[in-house]
């Protein structure tokens, strides 16, 4: 009798992961290679010898260089560590001590004036979120928090310490969510964690509150809306928040209650975010959030979706029409998709489909694998699967 011996496949490396959780062959991965680097100006071989660099990487029989490391993290919206790619070695005792030496001098030199500098990037890194979506900011957002996060640990001065804690609470609630926008809920949930961490020690609980408040998404996104609904009343429970935040969080919670099935706890807790809206939405100790009458009705159209209610339609509808198209795009995105979803459910399959390929088209502009996946998930009247 001949035995035959196995031989044991070797598991997917990071980079070949990260290809086929989009669905890409290597082939296709060479062509969207080939325009990520176009977009950073970074020179690219043929598709047929990029398919071929690219099965060398993914088998680690060649490692890319920093030009090809930064168009892979374009590429896929992934940090290095996440890639698979090796850190640097450790440095030599000497040299350790050395750089513990420059990061304290450095951290020394940091002054209210360049506290506030670090703000402004965030806010501008968050408005070209909004517009363009995180794929595009990996590597600026990663490089900013690092710098902050670099500074606050090496610096001894505490006015100077709950500066930076302040914004990097900030910007790590930012980058958590740009990174569960992209599919990378363990990236999201440290750099959540991270933000956290930082309101606490600047005694913000206001940027706390808003920390865990996104936080919760990365429980809905792991099927936990009744941890995410727990999270979201915590959060709301940290203190007495100004309006908006409130009316914010309110939202967040009807968001969550539908997740949970709660129809009547969802429009109460709808109902609750209109009482606080304030009239004047604009608060600038509140730059994280942007929430007006025509997001909250998004908000409550994209809860009653979920819920199968027919009134979702009506309510995203009117959010269409007086939606910000122009520098709220994944909100836009997300609002396509919660329209594929309600006239999926009314049984309206034309309408269902042209809004699926809107917002597929949206969240590839800006890569949403959050909202690809929805988009998977949709279900057409008089179809087994999603058949576009």
């Amino acid at each position: 009798m001949t035995v035959t011996h196995r031989v044991p496949l070797l598991a997917p490396s990071a980079l070949a992961q990260a290809r086929t959780s989009r669905r890409w062959s290597q082939y296709t991965a060479a062509k969207e290679y080939a325009r990520a680097a176009a977009e950073l100006n970074i020179p690219a071989a043929e598709p047929d010898s990029l398919r071929n660099s690219i099965s060398r990487w993914e088998r680690g029989e060649h490692a890319p260089d920093e030009h090809t490391r930064q168009v892979l993290r374009r590429l896929y919206n992934l940090t290095d560590e996440e890639l698979g790619f090796t850190s640097r070695p450790r440095l030599a005792v000497t040299e350790d001590t050395a750089e513990l030496a420059a990061r304290l001098a450095s951290a020394a030199r940091v002054d209210v004036a360049l506290i506030g500098t670090f703000d402004q990037q965030t806010h501008a890194l968050r408005l070209q979120d909004r517009t363009f979506g995180a794929a595009t900011l990996l590597d600026q957002m990663s490089a900013h928090i690092r710098q902050i996060q670099g500074h606050l640990d090496h610096s001894m001065t505490p006015a100077i310490r709950v500066g930076l804690a302040r914004v990097l609470a900030d910007a790590g609630a930012l980058a958590g969510w740009q990174a569960l926008d992209a599919g990378a809920t363990r990236r999201a949930w440290k750099h959540f964690n991270r933000a956290r961490n930082a309101a606490l020690e600047a005694g913000a609980p206001i940027l706390l509150a808003h920390a865990i408040g996104e936080q919760a998404y990365a429980l809905l996104e792991s099927s936990d809306p009744h941890g995410a609904l727990d999270a979201i009343r915590h959060a709301a429970a940290l203190g007495s928040h100004p309006p908006l935040l409130t009316a914010w969080l309110a939202a967040a919670e009807g968001e969550f209650a539908a997740a949970s099935g709660n129809t009547a706890e969802a429009l109460r807790a709808f109902d609750r975010a209109q009482k606080f809206l304030p009239a004047d939405n604009t608060d600038e100790s509140l730059p994280f959030l942007s929430l007006n009458d025509a997001h909250l009705t998004r908000w409550r159209g994209s809860a009653l979706a979920r819920l199968g209610n027919p009134e979702a339609v009506d309510d995203l509808t009117r959010a269409l029409d007086t939606i910000d198209q122009g520098s709220f795009v994944r909100a836009l995105t997300g609002l396509h998709t919660d329209l594929a979803t309600a006239h999926a459910v009314a049984g309206d399959r034309d309408q269902a489909r042209t809004h699926i390929r809107v917002a597929r088209s949206l969240a590839a502009q800006i890569g949403s694998q959050r909202l690809l996946r929805r988009l998977d998930r949709i279900l057409l009247p008089g179809a087994t699967g999603q058949d576009l």
